[in-house]
């Protein structure tokens, strides 16, 4: 039996929304969820709800399938129509569907149905009107309601973490948004040292790495504690805006498959996207060490894991550690472990290091050049022998790892002054790549402002905003010199301060991207409106409007058709889509139109 849809649960909400809304826009209205099931209706779509469709579903499942509105000009004549059975008696004359956005899924299709000649053209008139009035009602209606009761759930469910707490075996911690440990149970005190009738101001988590125990990945933080530190394995759990540390917590995967969708993956259509995707398949089944170079913040990690999860080591462990973020005093024992009793404050049962822990996998050495010299020599033993000695062991303990490494730092210059050894450089650099920084790959900024948007709304349980053309344009002009992880934590402001339904816009943008953009469109405007004042001087048959007119919907199509698309040709010229076809069938510029598929 199908389980009851989100849309579904809050059917009377969509059935007080549909008769607003047909109200309100004077034509049908029809509300389908992602099950292609009829929740609300207007006309003759006010019958069967609660029924799937069988017919004439084409046209929903595009919109649910890529999550954007889609528009039938003339119903029986797009192609989503030419496979539906009752194409050839269809009333309809037009047809809008609108996806219903909800923490970045499409859970169902509103959709704007015309039955006469004069409705059509109203609606293909006013297209752009007709999907915000769609998406800010539907905000209104349906995603308030529907994130009223999801916060319910979260405050339900904090509320009953809270209570269970103190009963709990692991060490729990409630962590602010900095990692400051705002509260923790009896358990979590006893693994850390605290005392029960202790403050615990000060103490504060910060990630360490991801090891593999068994056959699923566990991560590591570290827990400071005054000038104390420990690493202890636990899981982070965030429920709405606050955050839960469990404490080695044993977490059952039996009889649970890794998805497909959960790999790594480089988002980008570049060309030095595509280079480094092909460079990866080509060495992922390669033992040999690989050196990945890149500005900070430009993805090294990323394509290390792409690295590890195509390869023949994918289902081995990926242990990643940050040599700059670690101190000194600590690397060498969480990287080749320690005996028992090798220290003051060691365990007693000794520890293994995380070059073990990789064992079969492969070993990520993140800001490889910020590694203290004395442990170069091991790591170099490390590499030539595939073995470690723990301190205070003398016993040698064989590896099989893979070692990648990165680095944003000039490593020649780093050899030249003696601060590290060639031959371990020599050592870590079989394979190099070179990550480019974000602003020579500018192309692939729209795609990772969407990427972003989706992760963000997600992790914070918001509806996904938009971005207007202005703010896009603003966004894609700032150079980026913090590469992808500024921009990530740029998308991540805005996704918090956009108001609910409300596109964001270049006000909503840092001051600085806004600075910068301002200017370069003035000059950018400045110059556009300079060489076309110049070309209608210099011929007189220019004044002719509908001359100029298509001249300019010419240039749309030749400077942003090939890349964004018919849309986004339309939104430059402040017209709809609709209009836009028929400038072009009018100008008989469908030549060009075939030069952009």
């Amino acid at each position: 039996m199908q389980s009851t849809s989100r849309l579904m649960s809050i059917q009377s909400t969509v059935l007080r929304f549909v008769q607003v809304l047909s109200r309100m826009l004077n034509l049908d209205v029809e509300v389908v969820d992602d099950n292609l099931v009829r929740i609300a209706g207007t006309g003759p779509y006010s019958s069967n709800l609660g029924r799937p469709l069988t017919t004439g579903t084409n046209a929903f499942k595009s919109v649910i399938s890529t999550r954007r509105h889609k528009v039938i000009e003339r119903s029986g004549q797009d192609p989503e129509c030419l496979m539906c059975s009752r194409r050839v008696g269809c009333r309809e004359k037009a047809f809008l569907g609108v996806p219903v956005i909800f923490h970045g899924d499409c859970i169902g299709v509103i959709s704007l149905v015309c039955f006469s000649e004069e409705q059509r053209e109203k609606l293909l008139g006013n297209i752009d009107f007709y999907i915000e009035s769609i998406e800010n009602t539907a905000q209104l209606f349906i995603a308030k309601t529907m994130e009223s009761i999801y916060h319910d759930k979260v405050r339900r469910s904090e509320l009953m973490l809270k209570e269970v707490g103190e009963d709990l075996v692991e060490g729990l911690l409630e962590l602010d948004s900095k990692g400051l440990c705002q509260h923790m149970n009896a358990a979590a005190r006893k693994l850390l040292g605290v005392e029960s009738n202790s403050r615990i101001n000060g103490v504060q988590v910060r990630p360490f790495g991801r090891t593999k125990e068994g056959n699923h990945q566990q991560e590591e933080f570290i827990i400071q504690v005054g000038e104390q530190e420990k690493i202890l394995p636990g899981r982070m759990l965030i429920l709405d805006e606050r955050r839960f540390l469990v404490l080695r917590a044993q977490f059952s995967v039996q009889g649970v498959k890794p998805l497909s969708g959960n790999r790594t993956e480089m988002v980008g259509s570049s060309p030095a996207v595509n280079k480094l995707r092909q460079q990866i398949a080509r060495i992922a089944f390669s033992p040999s060490s690989v050196l990945i170079r890149g500005e900070s913040g430009s993805g090294k990690e990323v394509v290390a894991r792409m690295i590890h999860e195509s390869g023949n080591r994918a289902d081995q462990p990926f242990v990643a550690i940050n040599c700059a973020a670690i101190p000194e005093q600590l690397l060498e024992s969480e990287l080749f472990g320690y005996a028992r009793g090798a220290f003051t404050g060691a365990s007693n049962q000794g520890r293994e290091g995380l070059v073990k822990k990789a064992d079969g996998g492969t070993l990520f050495l993140d800001e490889i050049g910020d590694m203290p010299l004395h442990l170069q020599a091991k790591l170099l033993r490390v590499l030539d022998r595939r073995e470690i000695i723990p301190v205070g062991a003398s016993n040698v303990i064989p590896v099989d790892i893979r070692v990648i490494s990165a680095t944003h730092q000039n490593f020649e210059s780093l050899v030249s002054a003696k601060k590290f050894r060639e031959d371990l450089f020599y050592r870590l650099n079989v394979i190099p790549l070179e990550l480019p920084p974000l602003r020579d790959r500018i192309g692939d900024v729209a795609l990772l402002v969407d990427f972003f948007l989706k992760k963000h709304a997600l992790a914070l349980g918001v509806p996904k905003p938009a971005v207007n053309m202005e703010a896009m344009d603003a966004l894609t002009m700032w150079p980026w010199p913090g590469n992808v992880r500024e921009l990530a934590n740029t998308i991540e402001y805005l996704v918090n301060m956009a108001e609910p339904g409300e596109p964001v816009s270049v006000d909503l943008l840092p001051a600085n991207i806004q600075k910068r953009s301002t200017s370069s469109l003035l000059t950018d405007e400045c110059d556009a409106y300079c060489n076309e004042a110049q070309l209608i001087m210099n011929n007189q048959e220019a004044f002719n409007l509908e001359r100029m007119e298509k001249h300019l919907v010419s240039r749309a199509l030749r400077s942003f058709g090939k890349n964004e698309g018919k849309q986004r040709v339309a939104d430059e010229l402040g017209i709809g889509i609709a209009t836009l076809y028929r400038k072009i069938k009018k100008y008989d510029l469908e030549h060009e139109m075939c030069d952009l598929l």
